[in-house]
């Protein structure tokens, strides 16, 4: 029996000069299933808004909601407790905004911070609000792989059979902040969803640093996707297949110069190309 075709998703993150609202219609004309949206502040749902309905106009699904992440190492580390509150407030908005606008699914980062490597029992603690919070809500939280892989550790441990609570693997991340370990076989029992991308690995071993988290297009860096479609294939899943890219990079030595001459038709396009060739080694699987 042949197995079901994945659905293929993509992030309002182009960087390209075209309103977020805009972007769908070129996701929807390149092919997509599903698209996401980024670190949406409280105070603009309004831009949620507009963005379900484009997406619902089109016919495609809004599948998930990054929440910011901004605050994350506040949670775990302010004693006070002042700015967890704010980044907690945050968190919980997020999941008002997926509930409002049907979107099953929030993104959070689980810290941040390259020299953060403590979790403990505060934070654990802490987090249990926005769990009840989401649970209530009835929205799942993936919680993505970024630098401080021991925090998702710590979460899972406490939260792992929150039927809510799940892993968001992000491929670059991997390759550059968690050193090319292999996360999928470390969370990959709880996964809900992927942002995957490329890029060239860490530029100095010895330091982490966000400029290395280029957001390439698969293919283009130093990723090994006959592997991820593997890695992925053995946790059986079967979700949308979620891409997270920019066309831009960070600048300098870290430009995604490969992509500049592009118009945003081109690039979309083509990174629905990308994605096909991916899905077509995953279903191959």
């Amino acid at each position: 029996m042949d197995k079901p075709l994945l659905c293929l998703g993509t992030g309002l993150s182009l960087e390209k000069e075209v309103p977020c609202v805009d972007q769908i219609n070129l996701i929807k004309n390149a092919g997509y299933d599903a698209f996401f949206t980024d670190k949406i502040k409280h105070s603009d749902y309004k831009d949620a808004e507009k963005y379900a309905e484009r997406g619902a106009k089109l016919g495609l699904k809004y599948q998930s909601i990054h929440a910011p992440f901004y605050g994350m190492d506040d949670i775990w580390h302010d004693d006070s407790g002042e700015l967890s509150d704010i980044m907690i407030t945050d968190l919980l908005n997020s999941i008002d905004d997926c509930a409002r606008f049907d979107v099953p699914l929030v993104i959070m980062h689980a810290i941040i911070g390259m020299d953060n490597v403590t979790p403990n029992k505060q934070g654990v603690d802490r987090l249990e609000k926005v769990i009840d919070y989401a649970v209530k809500r009835n929205i799942k939280i993936g919680f993505e792989n970024t630098e401080g892989e021991m925090y998702l550790d710590a979460i899972f441990e406490r939260y792992g059979d929150v039927e809510n609570v799940g892993f968001t693997f992000d491929s670059g991340h991997e390759m550059c902040y968690n050193r090319s370990e292999d996360m999928l076989a470390r969370f990959g029992k709880y996964i809900f969803s992927t942002h995957l991308n490329d890029n060239y690995g860490m530029t100095d071993p010895n330091e982490l640093t966000f400029l290395d988290d280029r957001h390439l297009m698969p293919f283009d860096g130093k990723g090994n996707w006959d592997s991820i479609a593997e890695r992925l294939h053995k946790c059986n899943y079967t979700d949308i297949l979620t891409f997270e890219l920019n066309a831009k990079g960070h600048g300098g030595d870290r430009a995604n110069t490969q992509y500049l001459n592009m118009t945003p038709e081109e690039y979309i396009n083509e990174t629905y190309v990308r994605a096909v060739k991916f899905r077509d080694i995953f279903m191959n699987q």
